[in-house]
């Protein structure tokens, strides 16, 4: 069973935000989740509309060994990392499946939101599992 994520929702939006009580990016959500969970994936410093450097970011970092590109609807208790093309040149967004259809990730004007896959799908680029966390 996925860990409870639901006291996430509402959290605001916050560009670089890290701290699940004064705001979250998208990434600062990604490594909330993931620290329910006991992994402690690394930081980076970006700004969430620097689209071309993000995509730099998350494409070298989902090539890299400590991830694994695998479908989304797999029997796994574990966050998956959603990779979203929300900006139409670049890779600049991620999320996580947490279960259900449902993708958790910010938005500048509504923070923390629950997304049926259904609704981004075309923004999709891959679903990652980490599997390294040394």
């Amino acid at each position: 069973m996925h860990k409870d994520t639901t006291h996430i929702i509402g959290t605001p939006f916050k560009n670089r935000g890290r701290n699940i009580a004064t705001g979250l990016d998208c990434w600062g959500l990604v490594m909330y989740v993931f620290g329910l969970y006991g992994v402690a994936l690394p930081d980076f410093d970006a700004d969430a509309f620097q689209y071309a450097e993000n995509d730099k970011t998350v494409t070298e970092g989902t090539q890299s060994r400590k991830w694994e590109i695998v479908w989304y609807d797999v029997a796994s208790d574990e966050p998956l990392v959603v990779v979203l093309k929300m900006h139409p040149k670049y890779i600049a967004h991620v999320g996580v499946y947490v279960g259900d259809g449902r993708i958790l990730h910010t938005t500048e004007g509504t923070g923390a939101v629950l997304s049926k896959i259904t609704t981004l799908q075309r923004r999709i680029v891959g679903f990652y599992r980490y599997v390294d966390s040394n």
